[in-house]
């Protein structure tokens, strides 16, 4: 009896870094998406184009981003009497969406839920203390796999000690590293969230997970270490879903031929998690000429790998270590923002055409470009993506893959509408995805939106499995 390893996590993050990878402005801050309560949708425009801030616009308000309201006063007496301990409470994001799936033989509707809240309690300038939970409801119904499912999870909730320099963060945090929206190949702590396969931005796409955090500042020099004493795997959709990446009605595994899957539809699926995630340091350093950053981890990855037991009927998704090592770097030069990021990764498993692991080590690449054409109503950001598996054997995942993606986003009407364009295309495979967007932002802090997502491809890439479930939805999203 043979085990056979059929290869989730290259398709998912790589046949068209399309999983994790289809670039919306990103949501948080970068490296400090523990902050909370996070801003909903920022826009991170080159650093030459922001005008300066004015004394009360540069002032942070109380609770946000790991600072606290900075003292007037001139002495660190006069400070400390004159502080005031914060405490919020609210609902940092509720979605409500309905969708139509037009082709799917699974389903004919498909509709969310997303709520989460929180409390923030700030005895002192050196204490914070953050609870939160999130409630998600899908129900997709009309067809052959009719389905609904109610989750419940915690978001960020820690502990967290400042003095001078120095951070400490103890608890379930949100942690997204790297400098490329949406594909940071330095995203090595977070922990994904594929329950709507790549319908939201990457903040949205991620949990929070259990860490123990260590940031250090020195000047301009930022050190940044994680330790992640429990692993959680990535939350994954139910099977019936049509966003899951095994298909039952078909047969299919995603990015695996389907000719080598129909016994799929009857097999048990089981995880295995148990155990440590491992840890990460990162080093960055902001200013001129440019910002950079380095990373190395040796972590468990969030993406299932799994293992497939043929005679059982049986999946079980397991989660290796792997190694990484990366670097990147980030510029602005007349009114263009450049990004790039490089990283090697050891100990990549894979499987050979006689069902048997091996493993080996990749390289990949990321070059991006953001820009502001015609002022700074629109937006544009491009990036190329390069994966290549460095082994000369015969294996079942696509050894090399070469992509393009981005966003283009405008308003108009005094600021009330919003219209963009999420794409992403495989260049040596078809792999497509087309996501319009019209929102309107009039009514803060509220958006409503009609959306659309297309997907089609080659039969191993994201595209191409989930060709059926183009997606047409109406929406609200609001926090309060």
């Amino acid at each position: 009896m043979k085990n056979l390893l059929l290869t989730l996590s290259l398709s998912l993050a790589l046949p068209g870094l399309a999983l994790a990878e289809l670039p919306p402005p990103r949501t948080t801050v970068q490296d400090a998406a523990d902050d909370l309560p996070p801003p909903r949708s920022t826009t991170r425009k080159p650093r030459a184009a922001q005008p300066e801030a004015s004394p009360a616009a540069a002032t942070p308000q109380a609770g946000s981003a790991g600072d606290l309201p900075p003292p007037t006063a001139r002495t660190r007496r006069a400070t400390a009497r004159g502080f005031q301990p914060v405490f919020k409470a609210g609902v940092d994001d509720l979605l409500l969406e309905a969708g139509a799936l037009p082709d799917a033989p699974e389903a004919d509707t498909y509709s969310t839920l997303r709520a989460s809240a929180y409390v923030l309690w700030q005895p002192s300038r050196d204490w914070e203390f953050r609870a939160g939970a999130r409630l998600d409801g899908m129900m997709q119904d009309g067809g052959s796999a009719d389905h609904d499912e109610m989750l419940a999870d915690y978001t960020d909730t820690y502990v967290r000690y400042r003095s001078g320099d120095t951070r400490l963060t103890l608890g379930a945090q949100t942690i997204i590293w790297g400098r490329a929206d949406e594909i940071p190949l330095a995203d090595r702590v977070s922990r994904a969230d594929l329950t709507r396969f790549v319908l939201d931005d990457l903040a949205d796409r991620r949990r929070a997970q259990l860490a123990a955090r260590w940031e250090q500042t020195f000047g301009t020099y930022k050190l940044d270490a994680v330790w992640l004493p429990v692993f959680r795997g990535a939350q994954l959709p139910d099977a019936a879903s049509v966003w899951s990446p095994i298909n039952r009605s078909t047969g299919q595994i995603i990015g695996i031929d389907p000719a080598l899957t129909g016994w799929v539809s009857g097999a048990r699926i089981d995880e295995d998690e148990h155990g440590s995630g491992g840890g990460a340091l990162r080093l960055t350093k902001t200013g001129e000429p440019f910002d950079f950053g380095v990373t190395l981890a040796r972590t468990r990855q969030s993406l299932p790998y799994y293992r497939v037991d043929v005679p059982n009927l049986t999946l079980t998704a397991v989660h290796p270590y792997n190694t990484f090592v990366g670097a990147d770097l980030e510029l602005v030069s007349g009114g263009y923002t450049w990004r790039t990021e490089l990283g090697y990764t050891d100990n990549v498993p894979v499987t050979r055409p006689t069902t048997a692991m091996g493993t080996t080590h990749s390289l990949d690449w990321i070059g991006a470009v953001e820009f502001f054409p015609g002022g700074g109503d629109t937006r544009v950001n491009l990036q190329l993506v390069a994966h290549a598996l460095q082994t000369d054997r015969s294996i079942l995942e696509l050894k090399e893959y070469y992509g393009a993606n981005g966003e283009i986003e405008t308003s108009f009407g005094q600021g009330r509408w919003r219209a963009g364009m999420r794409f992403s295309s495989g260049i040596n495979v078809k792999d497509i995805y087309l996501s319009p967007k019209l929102s309107y932002v009039g009514w803060e802090p509220h958006e409503l939106y009609v959306a659309a997502h297309y997907f089609d491809g080659d039969a191993r890439t994201l595209g191409g499995f989930h060709q059926d479930h183009s997606l047409i939805t109406l929406g609200l999203r609001t926090r309060f």
